[in-house]
């Protein structure tokens, strides 16, 4: 979804939003698709609008936040 690339279900997450948190995963409701690993199709998605169009919700900074954290965890 953020770098419009095909890809196999096995390449790409799913992120839903439940009740205003980002969701990584199988879930309810609608979804977007993100490349897995991928920083780029996340900032893309992010940047273009194309994450909150997908969901249909408005999605703050706080929850890309998380959801940057959730997928590219610091490593110590």
């Amino acid at each position: 979804m953020g770098c419009r690339r095909r890809a196999r279900a096995a390449e790409l997450i799913r992120v839903t939003d439940r009740d205003g948190v980002l969701e990584i995963g199988s879930g309810p409701g609608r979804g977007a698709w993100l490349c897995a690993g991928s920083r780029a199709c996340l900032d893309r998605a992010t940047r273009t609008g194309g994450l909150a169009r997908a969901l249909r919700v408005a999605v703050g900074p706080a929850a890309l936040e998380a959801l940057h954290d959730r997928l590219f965890p610091a490593v110590p």
